[in-house]
């Protein structure tokens, strides 16, 4: 079945295969994991991942068995920060931050964008009320991408578009390199004096 499928995507491996949000049960009970793990034995991956949030992100983690975690982190979901990233880094697997903008959902202002999938995120940064975001769009985009790649173990992220000229304008954004320290840690503190438990990890 697997050299099928690798035959029909034309090549005799992948780089990478994730697990995407399978629930912790299910990740207790192995036959997933062992499943990856023989796609990798067998040399049709290179490597293993798992994509998710919270606890389940956290097992994953702990139990060894994969070499990425998929998580979100953004200015807007920053649990990852202290559940899952530290245990992430000194195990040294490698980081692919999701929904690293949160979705731009300030940019809808006073109204809920149209697009429930953004809601969480909107509601939460109107409380959270960053300065940054209040300027010109471009800007607190990059602001928000450039805090995501300057957490500690984050290795890159994945920004949806469907517009192929935002990959240059994002590589663009981030020529100025990690966010400051200063703006880095007040996005912190501010996170850490308004969110509440309830903000757990979007997957």
């Amino acid at each position: 079945m697997e050299k099928r499928r690798l035959r029909r995507l034309k090549t005799d491996h992948l780089d990478l295969v994730q697990l995407h949000s399978c629930g912790e049960d299910e990740l207790h009970k192995g036959d997933a994991i062992e499943a990856l793990r023989g796609a990798r034995k067998r040399g049709h991956t290179r490597y293993i991942g798992y994509s998710g949030d919270g606890q389940a992100a956290l097992y994953a983690v702990e139990c060894g068995a994969f070499d990425t975690l998929q998580t979100s982190v953004s200015i807007a979901d920053q649990e990852a920060l202290e559940l899952t990233l530290p245990l992430a880094r000194e195990r040294n697997i490698g980081v692919i931050a999701k929904r690293p903008i949160a979705n731009a959902a300030w940019k809808s202002g006073k109204r809920k964008p149209a697009d429930p999938y953004a809601h969480p995120y909107w509601e939460r940064l109107r409380k959270l009320n960053y300065d940054f975001l209040r300027g010109e769009l471009n800007k607190a985009i990059a602001g928000a991408l450039r805090f995501t790649l300057s957490v500690p173990g984050v290795h890159t992220a994945i920004v949806g578009t469907t517009k192929p000229e935002r990959i240059r304008e994002n590589a663009a954004m981030l020529a100025a390199g990690p966010l400051p320290e200063d703006l880095f840690e007040k996005i912190r503190s501010r996170w850490l004096a308004v969110a509440d438990d309830s903000w757990v990890g979007q997957t």
